[in-house]
């Protein structure tokens, strides 16, 4: 089996906890959720900001609605969902480490120290999204997909995380500090 090296923080003990990756990443069940909970709201979040524009532009008389519609209309489909799905990702993830979807499913994404990763890891990540058949890369052998693997991130659960992370510092009680 194969396990995922996360860097120690404390350095009391090694440079690095070796935890199961099959216990510690998120299963393709759940981060097929995450996707599927992630393209719902980005659909919804198109539909509120094109609703909030018709309201503004009927409440403040302008022609506003025809501009977004051309804009719309211009980037089609697939460039409107990817426009906002990589703010989408950037805010959340660069936020929170989390998206609606990990939330919902509760995964987390981590850097190779098992912290949230900071804003040029998270941009890496998101602008790898955009690589066709990103969404089949985890059909390689690692289970981690391009945009995790390029960006030196990790989709795992997050309650296994913690545990993990809670059993080291256990396992570095009454160890000494040597100086």
């Amino acid at each position: 089996m194969k396990n995922i090296k996360l860097k120690n923080t404390d350095q009391k003990s090694s440079d690095f906890i070796y935890i199961l990756e099959k216990k510690l990443l998120t299963f393709d069940r759940d981060r097929f959720f995450n996707c599927i909970i992630d393209f719902v709201f980005i659909l919804v979040t198109i539909f509120m900001v094109t609703f909030v524009i018709v309201i503004i532009g009927n409440i403040l008389q302008w022609d506003i609605y025809r501009m977004w519609e051309e804009t719309l209309i211009s980037l089609g489909f697939i460039g409107t969902y990817l426009s906002f799905a990589m703010v989408y990702y950037f805010i959340f993830e660069g936020l929170l480490g989390r998206t609606l979807g990990k939330i919902i499913t509760g995964s987390v994404v981590i850097n190779e120290y098992g912290l949230k990763p900071g804003f040029g890891a998270i941009f890496k990540r998101t602008l790898s999204r955009l690589i066709p058949f990103d969404a089949l890369s985890f059909l390689g052998e690692s289970g981690r997909m391009w945009h995790d693997s390029l960006s030196d991130t990790y989709v795992v659960e997050k309650n296994i995380l913690e545990d993990q992370m809670k059993l080291q510092e256990l396992n570095l009680i009454g160890t000494e500090d040597i100086i």
